[in-house]
Protein backbone atom coordinates (compact mmCIF):
# COMPACT_ATOMS: atom_id res chain seq x y z
CA UNK A 1 0.00 0.00 0.00
CA UNK A 2 1.76 3.07 -1.07
CA UNK A 3 1.76 6.45 1.35
CA UNK A 4 -0.97 7.98 0.13
CA UNK A 5 -2.95 5.61 -0.20
CA UNK A 6 -2.46 5.03 3.59
CA UNK A 7 -2.82 8.45 4.36
CA UNK A 8 -6.51 8.43 2.78
CA UNK A 9 -7.77 5.28 3.96
CA UNK A 10 -6.54 6.48 7.74
CA UNK A 11 -7.78 10.18 7.10
CA UNK A 12 -11.43 8.15 6.62
CA UNK A 13 -10.91 6.70 9.40
CA UNK A 14 -10.38 9.59 11.82
CA UNK A 15 -13.23 11.62 10.07
CA UNK A 16 -16.13 8.46 10.83
CA UNK A 17 -15.43 8.07 14.79
CA UNK A 18 -15.53 12.27 14.81
CA UNK A 19 -11.78 12.86 15.07
CA UNK A 20 -10.84 15.39 12.89
CA UNK A 21 -12.50 17.48 10.00
CA UNK A 22 -12.28 17.11 6.27
CA UNK A 23 -9.69 18.39 3.98
CA UNK A 24 -11.09 18.51 0.97
CA UNK A 25 -10.74 21.17 -1.18
CA UNK A 26 -14.53 21.31 -1.94
CA UNK A 27 -16.24 23.13 0.24
CA UNK A 28 -18.95 21.15 0.39
CA UNK A 29 -17.27 18.38 1.69
CA UNK A 30 -15.73 20.58 4.85
CA UNK A 31 -19.54 21.65 5.30
CA UNK A 32 -20.46 18.39 5.58
CA UNK A 33 -17.54 17.40 7.61
CA UNK A 34 -18.30 20.00 10.01
CA UNK A 35 -22.06 18.86 10.21
CA UNK A 36 -21.12 15.98 10.87
CA UNK A 37 -18.44 16.72 13.91
CA UNK A 38 -21.58 18.80 14.95
CA UNK A 39 -23.86 15.75 15.16
CA UNK A 40 -21.90 13.25 16.71
CA UNK A 41 -21.19 16.22 20.06
CA UNK A 42 -24.91 16.70 20.17
CA UNK A 43 -25.64 12.51 20.17
CA UNK A 44 -23.29 12.28 22.68
CA UNK A 45 -24.16 15.30 25.29
CA UNK A 46 -27.83 13.81 24.70
CA UNK A 47 -26.38 10.33 25.84
CA UNK A 48 -24.40 12.34 28.67
CA UNK A 49 -28.18 14.06 29.85
CA UNK A 50 -29.86 10.61 29.65
CA UNK A 51 -27.28 9.11 32.08
CA UNK A 52 -27.49 12.66 34.43
CA UNK A 53 -31.61 12.23 34.74
CA UNK A 54 -31.70 8.65 34.85
CA UNK A 55 -29.43 8.71 38.32
CA UNK A 56 -30.93 7.25 41.07
CA UNK A 57 -29.68 8.14 44.89
CA UNK A 58 -27.15 4.96 46.02
CA UNK A 59 -28.93 2.57 48.99
CA UNK A 60 -27.47 -0.89 47.64
CA UNK A 61 -23.55 -0.53 48.32
CA UNK A 62 -23.36 -3.20 45.61
CA UNK A 63 -24.86 -1.28 43.32
CA UNK A 64 -21.72 0.97 43.07
CA UNK A 65 -19.25 -1.08 41.58
CA UNK A 66 -21.66 -1.05 38.24
CA UNK A 67 -22.76 2.56 38.75
CA UNK A 68 -18.75 3.30 38.87
CA UNK A 69 -18.56 1.37 35.45
CA UNK A 70 -21.36 3.23 33.87
CA UNK A 71 -19.84 6.16 35.30
CA UNK A 72 -16.57 5.57 33.43
CA UNK A 73 -18.15 4.57 30.26
CA UNK A 74 -20.19 8.55 30.33
CA UNK A 75 -16.28 9.60 30.70
CA UNK A 76 -15.43 7.86 27.25
CA UNK A 77 -18.45 9.63 25.58
CA UNK A 78 -17.20 13.43 27.27
CA UNK A 79 -13.40 12.76 25.77
CA UNK A 80 -15.08 11.72 22.53
CA UNK A 81 -17.15 14.73 22.84
CA UNK A 82 -14.37 17.09 23.42
CA UNK A 83 -12.21 15.53 21.06
CA UNK A 84 -14.26 16.16 18.11
CA UNK A 85 -14.95 19.90 19.68
CA UNK A 86 -11.36 20.23 19.53
CA UNK A 87 -11.44 18.95 15.92
CA UNK A 88 -13.88 21.23 15.07
CA UNK A 89 -12.33 24.56 17.09
CA UNK A 90 -8.77 23.78 15.26
CA UNK A 91 -9.75 22.08 12.01
CA UNK A 92 -7.33 25.09 10.26
CA UNK A 93 -4.42 24.33 12.34
CA UNK A 94 -4.18 20.54 12.00
CA UNK A 95 -5.22 21.47 8.45
CA UNK A 96 -1.50 23.56 8.09
CA UNK A 97 0.18 21.11 10.20
CA UNK A 98 -0.54 18.03 8.33
CA UNK A 99 0.98 20.37 5.35
CA UNK A 100 3.63 21.05 6.43
CA UNK A 101 4.96 17.24 7.15
CA UNK A 102 5.65 14.69 4.73
CA UNK A 103 3.16 11.59 4.02
CA UNK A 104 2.91 8.52 6.28
CA UNK A 105 6.03 6.57 6.18
CA UNK A 106 4.40 2.74 5.51
CA UNK A 107 6.47 1.02 7.83
CA UNK A 108 6.57 -2.18 9.97
CA UNK A 109 4.97 -0.55 12.86
CA UNK A 110 2.72 1.15 11.41
CA UNK A 111 1.10 -1.62 9.87
CA UNK A 112 1.28 -3.51 12.65
CA UNK A 113 -1.05 -0.69 14.46
CA UNK A 114 -3.15 -0.93 11.41
CA UNK A 115 -4.06 -4.56 12.01
CA UNK A 116 -4.41 -3.98 15.84
CA UNK A 117 -7.12 -1.34 15.41
CA UNK A 118 -8.65 -3.61 12.52
CA UNK A 119 -8.88 -6.01 14.94
CA UNK A 120 -9.97 -4.29 18.20
CA UNK A 121 -13.08 -2.84 15.47
CA UNK A 122 -14.37 -6.18 14.52
CA UNK A 123 -13.76 -8.01 17.56
CA UNK A 124 -15.75 -4.71 19.57
CA UNK A 125 -18.69 -5.44 16.95
CA UNK A 126 -18.45 -9.08 16.96
CA UNK A 127 -19.01 -9.14 21.22
CA UNK A 128 -21.46 -5.92 21.11
CA UNK A 129 -23.85 -8.30 18.31
CA UNK A 130 -23.44 -11.59 20.45
CA UNK A 131 -23.89 -9.60 23.92
CA UNK A 132 -27.27 -7.43 22.26
CA UNK A 133 -28.53 -11.02 21.69
CA UNK A 134 -28.64 -12.47 25.24
CA UNK A 135 -29.68 -8.92 26.68
CA UNK A 136 -30.48 -6.35 24.34
CA UNK A 137 -29.48 -3.02 23.91
CA UNK A 138 -27.76 -2.76 20.72
CA UNK A 139 -27.58 0.33 20.10
CA UNK A 140 -26.67 1.30 23.39
CA UNK A 141 -23.54 -1.37 22.88
CA UNK A 142 -22.81 -0.21 19.46
CA UNK A 143 -22.65 3.69 21.01
CA UNK A 144 -20.29 2.23 23.34
CA UNK A 145 -18.16 0.87 20.79
CA UNK A 146 -18.05 4.00 18.81
CA UNK A 147 -17.05 6.45 21.61
CA UNK A 148 -14.51 3.53 23.37
CA UNK A 149 -12.92 3.04 19.79
CA UNK A 150 -12.48 6.92 18.79
CA UNK A 151 -11.30 7.83 22.10
CA UNK A 152 -8.59 5.25 21.57
CA UNK A 153 -7.85 5.94 17.75
CA UNK A 154 -6.49 9.04 18.80
CA UNK A 155 -3.37 7.44 20.07
CA UNK A 156 -3.05 6.14 16.84
CA UNK A 157 -3.58 9.64 15.18
CA UNK A 158 -0.53 10.73 17.57
CA UNK A 159 1.59 7.97 16.60
CA UNK A 160 1.41 9.14 13.03
CA UNK A 161 1.94 12.53 13.56
CA UNK A 162 5.01 11.66 15.42
CA UNK A 163 6.38 9.62 12.97
CA UNK A 164 6.27 12.05 10.20
CA UNK A 165 8.13 14.11 12.43
CA UNK A 166 10.79 11.57 12.75
CA UNK A 167 11.00 11.47 8.95
CA UNK A 168 12.13 15.00 9.12
CA UNK A 169 14.34 14.78 11.99
CA UNK A 170 16.03 11.85 10.22
CA UNK A 171 16.64 14.14 6.81
CA UNK A 172 18.05 16.42 9.23
CA UNK A 173 20.52 14.57 10.31
CA UNK A 174 21.67 12.81 6.86
CA UNK A 175 21.77 16.67 5.52
CA UNK A 176 24.23 17.34 8.40
CA UNK A 177 26.50 14.52 7.25
CA UNK A 178 27.31 16.21 4.01
CA UNK A 179 26.96 19.66 5.07
CA UNK A 180 29.04 22.53 4.34
CA UNK A 181 29.84 25.78 6.18
CA UNK A 182 26.78 27.30 3.78
CA UNK A 183 24.35 25.38 4.82
CA UNK A 184 24.41 25.34 8.77
CA UNK A 185 21.80 28.37 8.42
CA UNK A 186 19.59 26.07 6.31
CA UNK A 187 19.86 23.72 8.78
CA UNK A 188 19.03 25.85 11.52
CA UNK A 189 15.76 26.58 10.01
CA UNK A 190 14.95 23.71 9.42
CA UNK A 191 15.62 22.43 13.47
CA UNK A 192 13.34 25.79 14.18
CA UNK A 193 10.47 24.53 11.89
CA UNK A 194 10.99 21.13 13.28
CA UNK A 195 10.44 22.88 16.55
CA UNK A 196 7.41 24.74 15.64
CA UNK A 197 6.35 22.01 14.41
CA UNK A 198 6.44 20.27 17.61
CA UNK A 199 5.18 22.82 19.69
CA UNK A 200 2.07 22.67 17.67
CA UNK A 201 1.58 19.17 17.82
CA UNK A 202 1.42 19.52 21.81
CA UNK A 203 -1.03 22.02 21.87
CA UNK A 204 -3.65 20.44 19.14
CA UNK A 205 -3.26 17.32 20.91
CA UNK A 206 -2.19 17.87 24.85
CA UNK A 207 -5.10 18.16 25.98
CA UNK A 208 -7.02 14.88 24.85
CA UNK A 209 -4.06 12.98 25.33
CA UNK A 210 -4.20 13.99 28.99
CA UNK A 211 -7.61 12.81 29.05
CA UNK A 212 -6.94 9.93 27.94
CA UNK A 213 -4.06 9.09 30.29
CA UNK A 214 -6.34 9.90 33.20
CA UNK A 215 -8.68 7.05 31.47
CA UNK A 216 -6.58 4.74 31.90
CA UNK A 217 -7.47 4.66 35.81
CA UNK A 218 -11.05 4.05 34.54
CA UNK A 219 -9.88 1.12 33.04
CA UNK A 220 -8.02 -0.48 35.95
CA UNK A 221 -11.18 0.18 38.02
CA UNK A 222 -13.40 -2.09 35.23
CA UNK A 223 -10.75 -4.41 35.72
CA UNK A 224 -10.98 -4.61 38.81
CA UNK A 225 -14.83 -4.70 39.07
CA UNK A 226 -14.70 -7.98 36.98
CA UNK A 227 -14.11 -9.31 40.16
CA UNK A 228 -17.87 -7.96 41.71
CA UNK A 229 -19.28 -8.36 38.43
CA UNK A 230 -18.89 -12.32 38.59
CA UNK A 231 -20.78 -12.33 42.00
CA UNK A 232 -23.03 -9.64 41.24
CA UNK A 233 -23.91 -10.00 37.78
CA UNK A 234 -27.73 -9.93 38.23
CA UNK A 235 -27.10 -5.98 39.04
CA UNK A 236 -25.47 -5.37 35.61
CA UNK A 237 -27.60 -5.44 32.45
CA UNK A 238 -24.98 -6.14 30.01
CA UNK A 239 -23.35 -8.92 31.56
CA UNK A 240 -20.31 -10.32 28.51
CA UNK A 241 -20.32 -6.78 28.17
CA UNK A 242 -18.22 -5.82 31.66
CA UNK A 243 -16.58 -9.27 31.73
CA UNK A 244 -15.23 -7.94 27.73
CA UNK A 245 -14.36 -4.67 28.31
CA UNK A 246 -11.46 -6.18 30.56
CA UNK A 247 -9.45 -7.94 27.62
CA UNK A 248 -11.14 -5.18 24.74
CA UNK A 249 -9.90 -2.18 26.58
CA UNK A 250 -7.19 -2.38 28.87
CA UNK A 251 -4.33 -4.34 26.82
CA UNK A 252 -4.79 -2.87 23.91
CA UNK A 253 -4.79 0.96 25.74
CA UNK A 254 -1.25 0.24 27.43
CA UNK A 255 0.16 -1.24 24.05
CA UNK A 256 -1.03 1.87 22.37
CA UNK A 257 0.42 3.94 25.20
CA UNK A 258 3.63 2.23 24.97
CA UNK A 259 4.26 2.69 21.79
CA UNK A 260 3.19 6.34 21.42
CA UNK A 261 5.63 6.92 24.44
CA UNK A 262 8.18 4.64 23.09
CA UNK A 263 7.78 7.01 19.24
CA UNK A 264 8.16 9.99 21.15
CA UNK A 265 11.11 8.61 23.25
CA UNK A 266 12.78 7.87 19.96
CA UNK A 267 12.25 11.31 18.19
CA UNK A 268 13.66 13.24 21.30
CA UNK A 269 16.71 10.82 21.38
CA UNK A 270 16.62 11.53 17.66
CA UNK A 271 17.49 15.55 18.71
CA UNK A 272 20.25 14.08 21.36
CA UNK A 273 22.35 12.56 18.30
CA UNK A 274 21.78 15.25 16.48
CA UNK A 275 23.89 17.27 18.88
CA UNK A 276 26.10 14.56 19.01
CA UNK A 277 26.86 14.81 15.59
CA UNK A 278 27.35 18.37 15.54
CA UNK A 279 29.62 18.35 18.64
CA UNK A 280 31.52 15.32 17.01
CA UNK A 281 31.99 17.66 13.86
CA UNK A 282 35.55 19.58 14.11
CA UNK A 283 35.55 23.16 11.97
CA UNK A 284 38.01 23.76 9.52
CA UNK A 285 37.83 27.46 10.20
CA UNK A 286 37.00 29.38 12.98
CA UNK A 287 33.73 30.75 11.47
CA UNK A 288 32.37 27.36 10.61
CA UNK A 289 33.29 26.02 14.84
CA UNK A 290 31.29 29.64 15.70
CA UNK A 291 28.05 28.10 13.42
CA UNK A 292 28.55 24.40 15.32
CA UNK A 293 28.57 26.10 18.68
CA UNK A 294 25.48 28.13 18.08
CA UNK A 295 23.57 25.11 16.31
CA UNK A 296 24.94 22.90 19.64
CA UNK A 297 23.49 25.94 21.57
CA UNK A 298 20.12 26.49 19.88
CA UNK A 299 19.51 22.57 20.18
CA UNK A 300 19.85 23.17 23.91
CA UNK A 301 17.86 26.03 24.22
CA UNK A 302 15.07 24.88 21.84
CA UNK A 303 14.68 20.96 22.66
CA UNK A 304 12.16 18.62 20.97
CA UNK A 305 9.65 17.49 23.48
CA UNK A 306 6.14 16.43 23.76
CA UNK A 307 4.51 18.97 26.49
CA UNK A 308 1.09 17.03 27.85
CA UNK A 309 -0.45 20.81 28.41
CA UNK A 310 2.13 21.95 30.66
CA UNK A 311 2.33 19.38 33.01
CA UNK A 312 4.72 16.11 31.73
CA UNK A 313 6.19 14.45 28.79
CA UNK A 314 5.48 11.88 26.95
CA UNK A 315 8.44 9.21 26.87
CA UNK A 316 9.19 6.21 28.64
CA UNK A 317 9.75 7.54 32.12
CA UNK A 318 6.26 9.12 32.05
CA UNK A 319 4.96 5.21 31.01
CA UNK A 320 6.72 3.99 33.89
CA UNK A 321 5.56 6.30 36.59
CA UNK A 322 2.12 5.90 35.08
CA UNK A 323 2.23 2.04 35.48
CA UNK A 324 3.62 2.64 39.22
CA UNK A 325 0.70 5.42 40.10
CA UNK A 326 -1.94 2.17 38.98
CA UNK A 327 -0.06 0.19 40.74
CA UNK A 328 -0.60 1.67 43.82
CA UNK A 329 -4.11 2.81 43.09
CA UNK A 330 -4.36 -1.05 42.76
CA UNK A 331 -3.24 -1.87 45.75
CA UNK A 332 -5.66 0.75 47.51
CA UNK A 333 -8.51 -1.02 45.89
CA UNK A 334 -7.50 -4.36 47.11
CA UNK A 335 -7.69 -2.71 50.73
CA UNK A 336 -10.97 -1.37 50.38
CA UNK A 337 -12.47 -4.83 48.46
CA UNK A 338 -11.64 -6.51 52.08
CA UNK A 339 -13.07 -3.88 54.28
CA UNK A 340 -16.16 -4.21 52.09
CA UNK A 341 -15.63 -8.21 52.82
Amino acid sequence: MSADCLDRCLGGYFQLLALRCSYSKRRAGRLLSNLYLMLVILDLVGQMRSYAHGQEPMVDRMLFFPKAIQAVNVFYKLVHALIALFALIGCQRERRLLQQLPPTHATPAIYRQVALEVLMVVYALWISFFDSLNAGQFLENLRYVFSSQAVRARYLQMLLLVGRLQAQLEQLQRQLIDCSLDDYQQLRSSYAHLARLCRSLSQLYGPSLLLLNVLVLGDCLIVCNVYFMVEHLEAVPATWLVLWQAVYIVVPTLVKIWTVCAACDRFVMGSKILRQQLSDRRGRTSEERSQIEEFVLQIMQDTLQFNVCGIYHLNLQTLASMFFFILEVLVIFLQFVSVIH
